[in-house]
């Protein structure tokens, strides 16, 4: 996990629309001397490209970026990004993952009708005495602006609490659910300067939840919900892809920019 984090610029936002993203992939060949040709994927070598453009930034936005770059020595020093194009969160396609915490007492059943057509959702029953949660950590500023949702659903009505928490740090908002799919979502900065962040569903006593589709993201307002496995849009070994940073001055303190950021496929 580098030390170093692509700032959020003070809007709350984690970059401008549009964004380019590209993958390269590379095939090694082997010709041998009777024309057989054998290929094999290296996906070592496989990396990931954002291109970023700014518009009309202030001078605050201005100077975080060229401090970050100046503290990561431009390429040379790598950096944790925040994918805004994707899901944070790990496996948020099988809640039975071990990423996902999962106290006794819980009990998770897949392969549950979803709100898509599809059977990619989980049955989540309370069997315990207490409140319980199911929930993740992730390795990122707890207070950077966040949206943390889920689909969920219950056979009667019911109250579902999403919780976004820190070390020092918690919000948890509420929201009433029933035999309908609803999509909710907790939106908010965490006041925690510091790394780490765990984001949970609260699953009251004998409680029976039906959820989907749980999705982290760097903004307001939750977007399409995009499934994750063991890769997600948590990027701890990024690097900056352009050996120097360069500014337009627009008009007063408002400056554009564009440059790319890098990352392996695999990171």
């Amino acid at each position: 996990m580098a030390d170093l984090i692509f700032p959020q610029l003070s809007s709350g936002a984690m970059v401008q629309y549009p964004i380019r993203k590209r993958t390269d992939i590379r095939t090694v060949k082997n010709l041998l001397a009777d024309g057989t040709m054998f290929t094999a994927a290296d996906p070592g070598a496989s990396r990931l490209f954002w291109t970023l453009t700014y518009l009309d930034l202030p001078l605050l936005d201005l100077e975080a970026l060229r401090s970050h770059f100046v503290a990561c020595r431009g390429p040379f020093r790598a950096f944790t990004f925040l994918d805004p194009t994707d899901n944070l969160l790990t496996y948020s396609a099988d809640l039975t993952q071990s990423c996902w915490l999962t106290p006794a007492g819980l009990l998770v059943q897949a392969g549950i009708a979803d709100p898509k057509g599809g059977t990619g959702a989980f049955s989540v029953t309370n069997a315990s005495a207490a409140t319980l949660h199911i929930s993740q950590t992730l390795a990122a500023p707890a207070n950077f602006q966040y949206c943390f949702s889920v689909y969920a659903a219950s056979a009667g009505p019911a109250m579902c609490g999403l919780t976004r928490s820190s070390a020092n740090a918690e919000q948890t908002d509420a929201a009433q659910i029933g035999p309908i799919w609803s999509r909710i979502s907790s939106s908010g900065v965490l006041n925690d300067a510091g790394l780490g962040i765990s984001v949970g569903i609260s699953i009251a006593p004998a409680q029976t939840l039906t959820l989907f589709g749980p999705q982290l993201e760097p903004q307001f307002e939750p977007s399409r919900f995009r499934p994750t496995y063991s890769n997600a849009g948590l990027y701890p070994n990024a690097h900056w892809a352009d050996a120097e940073l360069i500014f337009t001055a627009e008009g007063p303190d408002l400056f554009s920019t564009s440059f790319n950021v890098e990352a392996g496929f695999r990171d």
